[in-house]
């Protein structure tokens, strides 16, 4: 290694390459280099090869010292000396140059682990490696797809959380399309994209799942989406499902602002404004009545009076706050007492928002008792739909659903990436 070329193929760190030329250029390094290999033999008749010809093939190599680099292969082409082998002449291959990706295996680990694991747009690094978008998702797709697709990418899922977002805002040639989430509630990764959110979407997904999958599924947690509860019905009874907590209370929060809504109305005859004593307190009603200062029950309880003429606001914020004291016990059979009491009280009130509350609850009893049992919530689903709305963000949208799923899996699938060493750190 005292001479030139050895430097140089060091530093090109390419087994089985040496180095013949590099040309500084104005915008890149141009480094010309051929194969070490001096000796082929055919694959079909096993005799030895003879070297015929060159050709010379263009590749985008990892940056070096700060400069693109254009790697020219100098190509040798074979040609078998038996007459009537069918071979006839090919050219040799590496493996550190697949064909027809334009990049080295290198560069096209690397701008995949830019794009998957990062979470960086296509274009942005395209352009900071000199390639066209498409040779770049081209990459993606080459070096990745195998990634999400590893065997040990996913393992026994023991609680599963389903969820949906949106994917496609609604135009002129199609309603708002969606996508869900399955997601493994321990590692907190998503196991699978599922193009819609239907029941027929989720009973298609399970039933393409083997069945050592399903069977090791215990827990499976989801809001109170119907759709959900058909789809893997079938499939994952065995399971105990879950309601999520944050569904269960928000939907009782949304009874308060339905009722409050339409009393608003019958009044004062117009929506609410921010004089409106209701409107004043829409916040607080939302409130849990622990968090409520002094100060901020006495607000809560004069614009009650100013504003509930029938009370049916004050009824609505009961049945909340009932629906609330669930979640502060761990306790099965008191969450149980507490879920009844709750129940009853809603389906009895004459306000039609409230029973209709408690014909919800009602309906999804055992799923609502299963988080005392379990412990489990949709958090860590909610928490991945985070993930998976940033990499529609960092795309600018997706239309291909293949394209957009590989990405989300990519990011946050649990994808095990190739180890990259770490330097030393310099002082």
């Amino acid at each position: 290694m005292a001479d030139d070329i050895g430097l140089a193929d060091a530093l090109l760190g390419l087994d089985g390459f040496c180095v013949l030329q590099v040309v500084r250029g104005p915008s890149e390094l141009r480094v010309v280099v051929e194969t070490t290999r001096v000796r082929a033999f055919c694959a079909n008749c096993g005799s030895r090869a003879q070297a015929q010809e060159r050709m010379f093939a263009e590749l985008r190599d990892l940056p070096c010292f700060g400069r693109p680099v254009r790697l020219v292969w100098s190509k040798r082409r074979w040609r078998c000396r038996e007459v009537l082998c069918p071979s006839k002449t090919w050219t040799e291959e590496s493996n550190a140059a697949p064909a027809r990706l334009l990049l080295t295996a290198r560069a096209g680990m690397e701008v995949t682990r830019q794009v998957g694991e990062l979470a960086r747009p296509v274009d942005t690094v395209a352009k900071e490696n000199g390639l066209a978008w498409g040779t770049t998702m081209d990459a993606v797709r080459h070096y990745g797809q195998p990634l999400v697709d590893a065997p040990g990418r996913v393992g026994r899922v023991r609680a599963m959380g389903i969820d949906e977002t949106k994917w496609l805002s609604a135009d002129a040639e199609h309603s708002t399309r969606y996508v869900t989430s399955i997601v493994d509630l321990d590692q907190r990764a998503i196991v699978d994209l599922v193009e819609g959110n239907t029941a027929a979407d989720i009973a298609a997904w399970c039933a393409k799942r083997p069945g050592t999958f399903l069977r090791a599924v215990q827990v499976v947690a989801t809001d109170l989406t119907e759709s959900y509860r058909r789809g893997i019905q079938g499939f994952l009874d065995h399971a105990l499902r879950v309601a999520d907590p944050f569904h269960v209370v928000r939907l009782a929060n949304r009874t308060v602002d339905l009722v409050r809504r339409r009393v608003q109305n019958q009044t004062l005859g117009h929506r609410g404004r921010k004089n409106d004593p209701l409107y004043r307190i829409r916040k607080l009603l939302a409130m849990g009545a622990e968090r409520l200062s002094e100060r901020g029950h006495e607000r809560l309880l004069l614009s009650l009076r100013l504003g509930d003429p029938d009370d049916e606001v004050v009824g609505a914020w009961l049945a909340k706050e009932s629906v609330r004291d669930l979640y502060l016990t761990d306790n099965v059979e008191d969450a149980a007492m507490l879920l009844d009491k709750a129940i009853t009280g809603c389906r009895e009130d004459a306000v039609p928002e409230i029973r209709s509350l408690g014909r919800t609850l009602d309906r999804w009893r055992p799923e609502i008792l299963n988080h005392h049992r379990t412990g489990a919530s949709n958090g860590p689903t909610e928490g991945q739909n985070l993930c998976v709305k940033k990499v529609k963000r960092c795309g600018h949208g997706f239309r291909d659903f293949k394209n957009y799923r590989l990405r989300v899996l990519l990011f946050a699938g649990g994808v095990e990436w190739p180890h990259r060493p770490r330097p030393p750190a310099i002082r």
